[in-house]
């Protein structure tokens, strides 16, 4: 299982400046207040907080070559442009090792177009994580459909926030039901999608031949998984959808682990994996990396 390139294709990494006046940029931003305060013990949901160098340093200490950063949920557009701004600094600095997927937040309307114009200029080579729930619109929002002709537009994939539709409550989680994802499958067959944490369990529908063929353009990810599903999901989902559409991703610096290890870490997931995942090599091959850099390049 040697002698290739290991991607995470999701991670989020911010500008030092957010998480070391945390208190200024909750305010504005009351659902990224949410979702990323501190509670008494000192963790929180995001519970660490990384910048570009100290993402890379962590990924180098777990045998990961390169990080594919997604944006996030703004509902303050200021704080969208400052994002992309330093994503933008990051693929410039380290352009081998990191790859950048441009924070929208479709309810935006044309200013979310020009960012995505802009993000392109400047080198992302994808959209997201959107996240519906976050931002108030659902898959048949007008604003969301601009985006993905857009995004079409540009031959960019996008990255969609995806909550499974039963199971516990927890910050983050989005209810937003993918019930129209076929028919927006249908409508756009050129979209290229990227389901997050497992696409909230579509996979399985997958066994449905009324909808094999129409997910074909559709890849999932395995982001937060450990917190999710049992680690034998990854060979469930490969099983389900094919070993060439299923990509490694961590959601970090999110604890995966938290009851094992409250610093941030790659190393702990990619441990589970190869011990308990079941993957042949060339399994291993294409999930770790080989399936990111097909669908994104």
């Amino acid at each position: 299982m040697n002698g290739f390139q290991i991607w995470d294709s999701h991670v989020h990494i911010f500008p030092p400046e957010i998480y070391e006046h945390w208190e200024t940029y909750a305010a504005r931003d009351p659902y990224f207040g949410m979702l990323t305060k501190k509670s008494e013990n000192g963790t929180g949901t995001e519970e660490a907080w990384a910048n570009a160098e100290e993402a890379l340093h962590c990924a180098e200490l777990a045998g990961i070559y390169g990080l594919v950063m997604q944006g996030w949920y703004w509902n303050d557009i200021a704080l969208m442009h400052l994002h992309n701004d330093y994503m933008a600094q990051a693929i410039k600095n380290h352009p081998q090792r990191l790859k950048a997927f441009a924070s929208i937040n479709p309810m935006f309307g044309k200013d979310a177009i020009s960012e995505i114009e802009r993000c392109v200029s400047l080198g992302f080579c994808g959209i997201g994580e959107l996240g519906p729930g976050a931002n108030g619109y659902d898959f048949q929002s007008p604003q969301f459909l601009d985006v993905l002709e857009c995004a079409i537009h540009y031959h960019l994939p996008v990255c969609i926030h995806c909550g499974e539709p039963v199971g516990h409550i927890y910050p983050g989680k989005d209810t937003t039901s993918l019930a129209p994802i076929p028919q927006l499958l249908k409508t756009y067959p050129n979209l290229k999608l990227i389901l997050a944490h497992m696409g909230g369990g579509l996979p399985f529908y997958e066994m449905n031949p009324r909808y094999k063929e129409l997910f074909q353009n559709v890849r999932y990810d395995t982001a937060a998984n450990p917190l999710l599903y049992d680690i034998k999901s990854i060979k469930a989902v490969i099983s389900m959808v094919g070993s060439s559409r299923l990509l490694y991703g961590s959601d970090f610096p999110l604890l995966l682990y938290p009851s094992v290890k409250r610093e941030m870490d790659f190393s702990l997931f990619i441990h589970d994996i190869k011990q308990n995942a079941n993957l042949t090599e060339p399994e291993w091959t294409q999930f770790m990396g080989k399936n990111l850099l097909d669908f994104i390049m």
